[in-house]
């Protein structure tokens, strides 16, 4: 019985890291993303401004 319970605490904890992982990895595309849109933003900004 022991055995039972010590593999499905297991087997809950690699779900519950596979989630996290898709959280953080998410995080991070989140973050990437919106740092180069910042930075699309200040060289258009740039680029329109050398226009004028």
């Amino acid at each position: 019985m022991n055995l039972l319970v010590a593999i499905a605490v297991f087997v809950a904890a690699i779900f519950v890291l596979v989630a996290l992982l898709k959280v953080a990895f998410s995080l991070i595309v989140v973050g990437l993303s919106l740092a180069l849109a910042v930075a699309g933003y200040f060289l258009a900004e740039k680029l329109i401004g050398q226009g004028r």
